[in-house]
Order: C-alpha cells, then structure tokens, then sequence
C-alpha cells in the first residue's frame, strides 16, 4: 500500500527498490550503510517493494527500520519501471532513486548530491557517471575473446588450460571468473595483433549485422557515451516523469533508456540542463570532469558517494581486469576514443 501524501514532511524522498528475489544480504548491506552514514538534510524515506509476497516478510522487518513508506510493485519489468510507478504516486519535487545494491559510502551523502541543485541548470546528479558504450565496449570484448580462441596468438601458461577448463563441469562462478579473466588479457592487448584486424571486423560485421547475434547493439551511441548511471541519481520529480519513453518492455529498453541516444542523459541535455557526478568530496563533477572525478572504475574509487555490485566487483579485479574495464569506460587514455 502507497504511503499517504498527508504522512510525508518533507519535498525531498529516498527511494530505494528493494528487490525480494536478491534476498536478504543486499537489503541489509544497505540499510546498514544508510545507518551508518548521515544524510545531512531532511527527507522522506520509501522503499519499493518489489516482487514480495503478500503479508510481511522478513525483509519487511529489515527495511522498516529505516524506511517507514512503501509502494509494492510486481517482479515484472525493470528498475525504471518500478522507480516509474513511484515517481507518479509521490508528491515530492526531488526523488534520490537507489538500487538492491547500492551502499552508501560518506557521511552527509544526501546533503552533498542535493547540494548540487543550488545550481538551477542542473538537471540530474549521480554518485556514478561512464562513458562507456555498450556497442564499443562489446566489440572490445568480442575482439578480445576472439582473439583468445585464435590458435596463432600465443597464451600464458594460465590461459592456455582455460579452453579445456569452461569445457568441463566447473561451478558456474568459477567457469565465469576463467572467462572473464582471458577477456580482460586479450581486450588489453587487442591493438597488438593489427595483421588480424581485417578478419576480425569481417566477423564483427557479420554478428551486428540485421539479424545478426548482437544486431541489438547497433541502436546504441558509440564511445564516447556519457550517461549517469542509475543505481543511485537524484532527479526532479517531474522532469524524471517527462523523460520516461513511452514503454520500457526489454532489458535492451533498460539499456537504453540508461545510455542510449535517447535515453534519460540525452534528453535532460536537450532541455539545456546539466548532468553531474557528485563525489564524496562533495563536488559536482561537470561531464568533461568525470575521467579525474576518483569515482566510478578511476583509481581506487576512493571519491564514491554511493557504491554498487559494479565497484564492488571493480575492487576485487586484478590488474589486468580493472585496466580492461577502465579502458571501456573511460577510453584509452580517460576520456581518448576507445578502439
């Protein structure tokens, strides 16, 4: 049941969807950030229930102890869906959306990121922002793993086990970690073998080609791509409501309403607003200043306002893996065209 606009205080919500088929860890990773670090200003807090079963659950009794208004959506669909739904029953002005796995990461977090908004040409504020493009990053991927199967590029010994290993019955966590790991060498050292380019696009060509296995891709924006991410943005309410495509039906909807030509960065640019990263420093990084901002996949992350399973994954990268994917995100130099 929604909350009653009567039992809010405030103009500015929290709204976190927590997602009962993740299970218990996430939610409560959150909560306890959210308990740990001030938010510094005042707010209303509501979760999304997404996907739980009637009558109160377990999560219920987690999740209450921070955030007393809930909207119950179904499992079906996407995050934006459900941040959609609740943006067209609050009556707030500002909406801070969060995902299952976000984990907040410095005191006064919600004071910094609404701070941004002092500056009335700033449409929304992420603690994460890319360039990343998924149609580049995924030729940088194939390129890599294509090169991996081609039997005249010599491998380390490690690697050279790994076509014999994904072929048996390993844990699917393990087989995923040998893949990634051959991905991340050979998408580092993709540039060196420039006798096998002409093939390699041959086959390149034919896979995003009309009905080809990724011709998907060809509806995204080459690299450089910058989008905020959506784990964790705040966003006035109705320009969020304004900026929603008519359906999200797909995950490649998903995809693209996130990063695509059309999707919600492009079109608060359009309205001649700015998108800003802001840090834990407190600072609202403009997009040119994203690559030095020390957040999303840069350094040691140390400058993250709010975290996800994606920087947490980037942590536990070797080095090998986190250039691989700094290179995708930020391009060959931070900010240099990705090749």
């Amino acid at each position: 049941m929604p909350s009653q606009a009567s039992t809010f205080s405030s103009d500015l919500a929290v709204v976190y969807l927590a997602r009962h088929a993740e299970g218990k860890g996430p939610v409560t990773n959150f909560i306890e950030s959210f308990e740990r670090h001030p938010p510094g200003i005042a707010h209303d807090c509501v979760v999304i229930r997404k996907g739980f079963p009637p009558g109160e659950s377990t999560l219920d009794k987690v999740l209450k102890r921070a955030f007393p208004h809930s909207i119950s959506v179904s499992d079906d669909g996407f995050d934006i869906n459900a941040y959609a739904k609740a943006a067209a029953q609050l009556p707030h002005t500002h909406l801070v959306f969060l995902n299952t796995f976000s984990e907040i990461s410095s005191d006064n977090w919600l004071r910094k990121m609404h701070s941004a908004f002092a500056d009335p040409s700033v449409g929304i504020a992420g603690a994460t922002g890319s360039y990343e493009s998924l149609l580049s990053s995924m030729k940088h991927v194939q390129k890599g793993w294509w090169l991996f199967q081609n039997e005249g590029i010599p491998k380390p010994a490690g690697l050279r086990l790994l076509s014999r290993a994904i072929r048996t019955r390993l844990p699917k966590r393990v087989a995923i970690k040998l893949v990634a790991t051959a991905i991340s060498y050979f998408a580092v050292r993709s540039s060196r073998h420039p006798a096998l380019d002409d093939k390699f696009e041959a086959y390149w060509a034919n896979e995003i080609r009309p009905g080809g296995e990724l011709s998907h891709l060809n509806d995204m924006a080459p690299f450089p791509n910058p989008h905020i991410r959506t784990n964790a943005f705040m966003i006035e309410r109705q320009i969020f409501l304004d900026s929603l495509p008519e359906t999200i039906e797909t995950k490649n909807d998903s995809y693209l309403f996130e990063s695509g030509p059309d999707g919600l960065t492009q079109r608060i640019l359009r309205r001649g607003l700015r998108t800003v990263v802001v840090g834990a420093d407190g600072r609202a990084y403009s997009i040119d200043e994203w690559p030095k901002s020390g957040t999303f996949r840069l350094e040691d992350q140390r400058n993250l306002l709010v975290g996800d399973n994606q920087t947490r994954a980037f942590q536990k990268m070797n080095a090998a893996g986190q250039r691989a994917f700094m290179r995708m995100t930020w391009g060959d130099n931070q900010g240099s065209v990705l090749r």
